[in-house]
């Protein structure tokens, strides 16, 4: 991993925040454009109930050319045009900002904004993890379990 400027670790630390911002648009846009089997439940944050059920506007991706697989934990999103991808957590409302390593990585590799940050990442998830530990260690991340961390909230002075 090359060195980070300050500069660069607040570039990341708001990839990390617009990441969960768009996971929950994401997230929000399959509850309300699918049919959900236990949709009651899963608006109440029961994430893991999620499917890949049927779409509701009977078209093959979500609003805004939006792929979605629910697999497992997890729901990979891929824009069809743009090609950004993220692989969202699934499980409660607290575990959409989870990351992993080389999910976050392939999401800074398909979103333009923030592309020019792989430079910094030779080895996509061996680097990328030990970048996660150091924040970890500078309590600006959590380890939630595995290699998933979750950014811990900075509260403004």
């Amino acid at each position: 991993m090359n060195t980070l400027t300050n500069e660069t670790m607040d570039e990341l630390l708001a990839a990390m925040d617009t990441y969960k911002v768009i996971a929950q648009e994401l997230i929000d846009k399959l509850i309300l454009e699918t049919n959900q089997s236990e949709k009651s439940e899963i608006i109440k944050g029961s994430y893991y109930l999620l499917s890949n059920a049927e779409l509701l506007n009977g078209e093959e991706h979500l609003t805004g050319n939006w792929y979605y697989d629910v697999h497992g934990e997890h729901c990979m999103f891929e824009n069809v045009e743009t090609g950004q991808k993220l692989e969202v957590s699934l499980g409660r409302i607290d575990d959409i900002g989870n990351m992993d390593p080389y999910f976050f990585y392939d999401f800074l590799k398909s979103t333009k904004k923030f592309k020019h940050l792989i430079e910094y990442f030779g080895n996509p998830f061996g680097d990328m993890l030990n970048f996660f530990e150091v924040l970890e260690k500078q309590k600006m991340l959590m380890n939630i379990h595995g290699v998933e961390y979750r950014k811990i909230l900075q509260i403004e002075k």
